[in-house]
């Protein structure tokens, strides 16, 4: 049996400590948010088709300040090995760091893969070794001017390949960090065969947090009817950093605007701070 791409996609789509210094000069303010992700299985067993998909995309705006978004993500599926166990391995990052006024960053990644068609006999057993990470962290200097954000997810399910509709099992790992706001959160779950051991780590409130999760565990289930299964992962990571123009320059551009007609210019003034805000 073969999978098709748009399958692949839609299976991907449904399945959906590192620091940082900014110095910043006393006037302006700094932020930086991240958000990162990596993700390990170990088989057994070769599946008979692999996919995986990797998306990476940036928007930056500014006018008063500086800022950086980053994002990148590798996904590898490497069936052919010749060591006994058959590894697959994703990763994806996003980083965006802003300093001055009124900007906006946003950093987002995507690294998917897929195992088609693992193969398990009656009575057999089928198993697979993880472990991977999810770390979030932001920071800001000037609330409540400033604000950074940054979340993430990692999931993966095994399918019956019969039936791409719903999973047999899963694993899910999602956090979410905004500063200065109220929804902070990091949590996993998970089905009955699937063992996981959860470490997290996170400091939420104040103008500096963190989420760090290191996960590993193991998956087993024995199948009573020959079966085949398909594995699903996708890690998705997001960072976002933005802040307002400062008092201090409104009140400059405003007694300019005076000085060379108050009308036409504030008009223009009032459409160009509507664009920057949305």
């Amino acid at each position: 049996m073969k999978m098709n791409k748009t399958i692949a996609k839609k299976l991907l789509l449904f399945a959906t400590v590192t620091g940082s210094v900014l110095a910043a000069a006393p006037s302006l303010a700094a932020t930086f948010a991240l958000s990162k992700g990596s993700f390990d299985f170990n088989f057994s067993t070769d599946p008979l088709e692999v996919v995986t998909l990797t998306e990476a995309d940036t928007f930056v705006i500014s006018s008063g300040g500086d800022v950086i978004a980053e994002a990148n993500a590798v996904s590898t599926f490497n069936p052919d090995s010749p060591n006994p166990l058959k590894r697959a391995r994703n990763k994806s990052l996003s980083t965006a760091e802003g300093e001055g006024s009124n900007y906006r960053g946003v950093a987002e990644s995507f690294a998917g893969l897929i195992g088609y068609n693992f193969f398990v006999d009656a009575g057999e057993t089928f198993s697979f070794d993880f472990n991977g990470f999810l770390d979030l962290i932001t920071m800001i200097d000037n609330p409540p001017a400033e604000s950074a954000s940054a979340e993430g997810t990692v999931v993966f399910e095994l399918y019956d390949s019969n039936d791409l509709s719903t999973p047999i099992d899963f694993f899910a790992l999602s956090g979410n960090l905004e500063t200065l706001g109220y929804d902070d959160f990091l949590v996993s779950a998970h089905s009955d065969n699937v063992f996981a051991y959860n470490d997290f780590t996170k400091l939420f409130g104040g103008t500096e947090e963190f989420a760090l999760a290191d996960v590993q565990g193991y998956y087993e289930r024995t199948f009573e009817t020959a079966t085949y299964l398909t594995l699903v992962e996708a890690k998705t990571n997001k960072a976002i950093v933005k802040a307002p123009e400062s008092s201090n320059l409104l009140g400059l551009l405003f007694f300019g605007l005076l000085s060379i007609g108050y009308r036409v210019k504030t008009k223009s003034f009032t459409d160009k701070s509507k664009l920057l805000r949305d």
